[in-house]
């Protein structure tokens, strides 16, 4: 019991860090019993923190993760950082130089400003359209728009026939900007190359490419993207090309990958959200197949990593060359990874549609979903929990997207207690809200509601 765990070896009272300009630091814990553990260290022989497996930035001025352990009634397991933010982190205060794009700006590109930063700069791009692509290199970034989103065009080109953005520092942050039109002569133009660490991109609008993201095998750390739209990244003769088609968002690694607050769709032959990273969080999105579009899979985890899909609005359109909404482990097996698929809503399009498909060996639970329309639950080795079934249940606006259930749905009240995910409470905290946002989700009865909305929420 993580109350007992605590009670035992004592809640973390104090991380003080006495960086400052100092090239002398300690590392000075606290515990309630008393304890006190001192580690002195010179600066510059800092690589890496984590503090319960969550990397601690230590030029921060801020705790880098809140832990809501909640009342004695939620002991039984810890909440997940992810799910305990109010609203996503905003970006750390810069540290320093603002270097501003735009005209009548010191820089008239982002690709120059992009060759001019440093390591903690923040660079503000001014709104209006650039026909630019750039290669990032520094490290602790903050990119960002400004009075507006500013549209970033790779005119059909790419940097270093990549993406409109190579972006190679770790801890960099890009916000409220939009990427299109990459393309390059081997057919995977992206609108983001992830090819650093720890990345989070928050508000972007990312469409029009040949995929949206890339990252690449060595990436380090956390890509995490938050509040943001991915559309419409295709290759159109991926066919004929003897290529792969493109995908709205593709990681090559990450750990983890999270998804937030998200609104995915429009994918065409390829997925919507293809991930080979070391873990999967994908939590209270929208991911969609666009009228007169199929992707081949809504959210394919294609080497089966331990996953957490929590709280998502999954709807497939029958065009789907493939009839599998979810895929598990379709090209590498991972028998020790357990997936976990709860309080999602899945709208199933035809009778030979399959929910969730496991192909490969490792656990894999649904809990509490509500699944719509015809066609199977599972294929492979999946166990179905909790949970609701049917070929139509009462919402309070589907044509519109509203998949709230409506009053008198069976939905209401139906979530049964489920044990955690790798020791994370599976309660949802929040609610999708369209466009691009996170509502609190509380049960107005006597319990949650199946699926990934509340009744009246």
């Amino acid at each position: 019991m993580v109350r007992e765990r605590w009670a035992r070896i004592a809640a973390v009272a104090g991380l003080a860090l006495g960086l400052g300009g100092a090239s002398r630091a300690e590392l000075r814990i606290e515990l309630h019993d008393g304890r006190v553990f001192v580690l002195p260290f010179e600066r510059h022989e800092v690589r890496r923190m984590e503090f319960d497996g969550v990397e601690v930035d230590p030029d921060s001025d801020a705790p880098a993760v809140r832990l809501d352990r909640g009342g004695a009634g939620e002991a039984e397991a810890e909440r997940d950082p992810v799910l305990a933010a109010t609203e996503p982190a905003e970006a750390k205060r810069p540290r320093g130089r603002i270097l501003r794009v735009g005209p009548g700006q010191p820089f008239a590109l982002p690709s120059e400003a992009a060759a001019a930063a440093q390591d903690g700069d923040t660079i503000e791009i001014s709104a209006g359209t650039y026909r630019d692509v750039a290669i990032w290199r520094a490290s602790r970034l903050t990119i960002r728009g400004v009075g507006g989103r500013p549209r970033i065009d790779a005119g059909g080109g790419g940097a270093a026939g990549k993406a409109t953005w190579v972006i190679a520092g770790r801890r960099v942050v890009v916000e409220n900007v939009e990427l299109t039109g990459s393309r390059v002569p081997d057919k995977n133009g992206a609108g983001i190359r992830a090819e650093g660490g720890d990345l989070t991109l928050r508000e972007v609008l990312i469409h029009g490419n040949e995929i949206g993201i890339l990252s690449a095998l060595d990436f380090k750390g956390e890509l995490r993207i938050e509040r943001s739209e991915f559309h419409s990244n295709i290759v159109p003769d991926w066919e004929a090309a003897g290529v792969p088609p493109g995908h709205n968002i593709y990681i090559g690694e990450a750990r983890p990958f999270v998804l937030i607050g998200s609104w995915i769709h429009g994918a065409v032959d390829g997925h919507n959200v293809k991930s080979r990273a070391s873990e999967n969080r994908i939590l209270y999105n929208r991911i969609e197949d666009d009228p007169g579009k199929a992707s081949s899979y809504l959210v394919d985890i294609a080497e089966g990593a331990p996953t957490l899909l929590l709280g998502n609005l999954l709807i497939e359109r029958a065009e789907s060359p493939n009839r599998v909404i979810l895929s598990i482990a379709s090209e590498k097996n991972a028998p020790s990874a357990p997936t976990v698929i709860a309080y999602n809503t899945i709208v199933r399009p035809t009778a030979e549609t399959v929910a969730v498909a496991n192909r490969g060996s490792g656990p894999v639970r649904l809990i509490n979903n509500l699944i719509v329309g015809p066609g199977r639950i599972a294929q492979g080795g999946v166990s179905v929990e909790s949970g609701l079934e049917g070929q139509r249940f009462p919402f309070v606006d589907p044509g519109r997207g509203d998949f709230r259930p409506a009053p008198g749905s069976p939905a209401i009240d139906a979530a049964l207690p489920a044990r955690p995910w790798r020791k994370l409470r599976l309660e949802p905290a929040w609610q999708y809200r369209h466009p691009l946002g996170l509502v609190p989700r509380t049960p107005a009865g006597r319990g949650y509601d199946a699926g990934a909305f509340e009744a009246g929420g």
